[in-house]
């Protein structure tokens, strides 16, 4: 049995422990999308859904929705992998700090992809993962053949810990932006291991102010938009600090849209006042280094909106803030060009046709962008992340030639 070195006091393991661990090495990887990892996820699911705290949260409702059989058939139909095709062993998951459920998503993945995982949870106090955690161990309680492949921890900064887990791996996946990854990458994996890293990324909306007046369900949008933004605080990549605005009734369209979302957002967001001025601090700093920055509601602290002359993708980069959006204005959809390069992750859109989305990508092949979204869906889960294959880095081929 492998254990555990003596002076890691520093660990918590919340799911599994180190017996656990000692199987997960020992332990043979399964083929991607294997029954028993599907009856495993089903439970899950079902786990989060009778739990009555997951109706409170979107993101982990998302997640029992995700983990559900039917959707998990789903994802193995898209699945085109061979006969031959094994998961790498053991993957080490590095969780953001500021996203509750992104660790559960990387956890699924890596199971999926048929691997053993260590996942090294959110520091910061997150009721969904209190609720996540409760439904894995009522899950696993019924799998004891599968407890191995989940190994739940939390750690501080200790670096001899990421030391450790790093040189078990086959896989790691550093979430967290860019300076978590050059701390992280000071840990050396195994030489045939990979690194999967998500670096820091923006996203942005573009809403076609026609579509809003017309549309029927306006509340609908409302809580799309508010799941893409507010509901994270505006901290993942995949959250909006930008929005773009076509057609012809801009102008009508914005003050309608603004008025109803901070009406909407009264009984659901509790404005932190330190957010305000940090806001309005964020703000002075724009406007003193460049022009054309206008703030365009100086007298309401629940959404914070500035307007800018031109799309400024640095603007989207240093973004961290909280009820922060940067507005522009576009004459057409080609004028969002600027803002996707490298950087740019999710682009959620309202209203916005199919055919004009690509003709974008045909004549302007941007560097960045990895998704074009309807509102609602930029924390929607897929296993093409960040424009990784996870199917395809998590597991490795057996090349059999006769």
């Amino acid at each position: 049995m492998i254990r555990m070195p003596h002076n890691f006091e520093g660990v918590t393991f919340r799911i599994g422990g180190e017996d656990q661990l000692s199987q997960a090495l020992a332990a043979h990887p399964c083929r991607p999308f294997s029954e028993e990892t599907i009856a495993l996820l089903s439970r899950f699911s079902a786990c989060l859904r009778e739990d009555t705290r997951t109706r409170e949260w979107p993101d982990v409702m998302s997640l029992a929705f995700w983990c559900r059989q039917a959707s998990l058939r789903q994802q193995q139909g898209a699945f085109t992998g061979t006969q031959h095709q094994t998961g790498r062993g053991l993957a080490f998951h590095i969780a953001p700090s500021n996203v509750a459920v992104n660790f559960a998503y990387s956890l699924v993945a890596g199971l999926l992809t048929g691997n053993a995982n260590i996942v090294r949870l959110p520091s910061k106090p997150f009721v969904q993962v209190e609720i996540i955690c409760d439904a894995w161990r009522r899950c696993l309680a019924e799998f004891p053949s599968q407890q191995h492949r989940v190994i739940l921890v939390n750690y501080g900064h200790e670096s001899q810990i990421t030391d450790y887990f790093s040189g078990l791996c086959q896989a790691r996946l550093i979430w967290g932006g860019d300076q978590t990854i050059a701390a992280i990458r000071r840990s050396p994996i195994p030489p045939r291991a990979i690194d999967i890293a998500f670096a820091d990324r923006y996203s942005f909306s573009v809403i076609n102010a026609d579509a809003w007046l017309e549309a029927k369900n306006k509340a609908r949008v409302l809580e799309d938009f508010y799941n893409d933004t507010l509901l994270t605080d505006q901290q993942a990549c995949s959250a909006s600090k930008l929005v773009v605005w076509s057609g012809n009734r801009v102008s009508q369209a914005r003050a309608m849209f603004w008025e109803m979302y901070t009406d909407w957002l009264q009984d659901k967001y509790t404005l932190v006042a330190a957010n305000v001025v940090k806001n309005l601090t964020h703000f002075c700093q724009d406007a003193a280094l460049s022009s054309g920055t206008h703030l365009v509601n100086p007298h309401e602290n629940m959404v914070f909106r500035v307007e800018l002359d031109h799309p400024d993708a640095e603007k989207l980069i240093t973004h961290h803030q909280a009820g922060y959006f940067y507005e522009y204005v576009a004459q057409s959809l080609d004028d969002i060009a600027p803002l996707c390069g490298e950087k740019c992750q999710t682009v959620t859109t309202f209203g916005i046709a199919p055919e004009d989305i690509y003709s974008f990508m045909s004549q302007e092949h941007p560097r960045g962008v990895d998704r074009f979204v309807p509102l609602g869906q930029s924390m929607q889960f897929s296993l093409l992340w960040d424009g990784y294959d996870l199917v395809s880095y998590l597991t490795r081929h057996v090349q059999v030639i006769s």
